[in-house]
């Protein structure tokens, strides 16, 4: 790996740009309704970010609402408009997606699935 390919290091701005675009678009899109311990940090030095959570959706669930984010009367649409994509295939624990360009992982620790979490919420337990 060169300095290069080190994006938080030689771009920090478009880094950290892509990192609160992602965050904006998963709270107003509420991707991660249900989701606790919500945690990220920068991962393939720098070149990467990675998003974690327990509980809440799985990751394709949140990934699928991020990217179904486009209308302009979604609170979450101007974060994501024309800067965010489906990234490679992942499984229920991870999902990949790249925004600006930067790759994203969001990974479900203990998921127990978006429709779970509504069927909680509407008997008044929670999961």
């Amino acid at each position: 790996m060169t300095d290069k390919d080190q994006t938080l290091f030689n771009e920090p701005g478009r880094a950290y740009e892509a990192l609160g675009r992602i965050m904006h678009a998963l709270r107003e899109s509420h991707a991660l309704n249900g989701a606790h311990s919500l945690d990220w940090w920068p991962a393939l030095g720098g070149r990467s970010w990675e998003i974690e959570w327990q509980s809440g959706p799985f990751a394709p669930e949140a990934a699928e609402q991020v990217l179904r984010v486009d209308h302009d009367d979604d609170p979450a649409a101007p974060a994501l408009r024309g800067v965010v994509r489906p990234g490679a295939v992942g499984n229920q624990h991870r999902a990949y997606l790249y925004v600006l360009d930067m790759p994203v992982t969001l990974r479900a620790l203990t998921p127990v699935g978006a429709n779970e979490w509504t069927r909680a919420l509407s008997v008044g337990s929670h999961p």
